[in-house]
């Protein structure tokens, strides 16, 4: 008897010490919802976004303060943000960077920068998927505050609970079946524009050709062709290369563990 409560207690502090320390190993992971890509910030400011291509719906906050859910809704008319409202990317700048980076894609676009392909060229169409219209949503500011976090302890693995109740309702958004079904969209379409500049270092590396058995690339033009064709042949040779659909599967199933 006595060892089946000692069983109990122990399985209730590890649960309660998960349920505490979760908002304190946020700060280890690498990337925030102000990351670059590959080190080049190419991502415009995020009121201007739903200012430019106001979004056609609108998420508020609803239900009760310990069961947060939200109710979609179409956006009300005018030039500005919804009072309480953000303006949110469903899927986030800092998802396609973690693909990019978990992939080796970085080290290749840093490659074709030495070969005067520049990263604004191979990267800015990404951003703009991101900036763009079907991406944007209005969110209850109070949700999209707890959104990264959230996002950044799924793609990591992490136990989400619900000792944060905005974790909640950032769930019930995501779960929301249209905002599922088109950030799904937009990861596969951030997906093809990865593969398209792949097939592009491919195409490019094709034409450089190694130096003669014995010599050695005498300029530094050659070195940094060489090494882009070695960038290039390292990714290719990587078996089930990170996607950013892969991680956004991880975010939109990720489940909140009462506490």
């Amino acid at each position: 008897m006595r060892s089946l409560q000692l069983y109990i207690l122990s399985g209730a502090l590890v649960l309660f010490r998960t349920c505490v320390a979760l908002p304190a190993s946020d700060s280890t992971y690498p990337f925030s919802k102000r990351s670059t890509l590959c080190g080049l910030n190419v991502r415009t400011a995020v009121a201007q976004d739903c200012i430019d291509n106001r979004p056609p719906l609108s998420f508020i906050l609803s239900g009760s303060q310990t069961r947060p859910t939200v109710i979609r809704q179409n956006s009300p008319d005018g030039d500005d943000i919804p009072p309480g409202s953000s303006c949110d990317h469903a899927v986030e700048l800092q998802v396609l960077e973690a693909a990019i980076q978990g992939s080796g894609m970085c080290e290749l676009v840093a490659a074709m920068n030495r070969i005067r392909v520049a990263p604004t060229k191979q990267l800015q169409g990404m951003a703009d998927v991101i900036s763009g219209p079907a991406n944007l949503l209005f969110l209850a500011s109070s949700i999209s505050n707890a959104k990264e976090s959230f996002i950044i302890n799924s793609m990591a693995s992490r136990t989400i609970t619900s000792a944060n109740d905005a974790n909640i309702a950032v769930n019930a958004y995501l779960q929301d079946p249209l905002v599922t079904s088109g950030s799904l969209m937009i990861a596969r379409q951030l997906d093809v524009l990865l593969e398209d500049l792949l097939t592009d270092a491919v195409q490019r590396a094709s034409l450089i050709f190694p130096p003669p058995p014995g010599q050695r690339p005498l300029s530094r033009d050659e070195i940094n062709r060489q090494e882009f064709k070695e960038a290039v042949d390292h990714v290719v040779s990587l078996q089930d290369r990170l996607t950013v659909t892969t991680l956004w599967n991880k975010v939109l199933h990720a489940a909140v563990v009462p506490c």
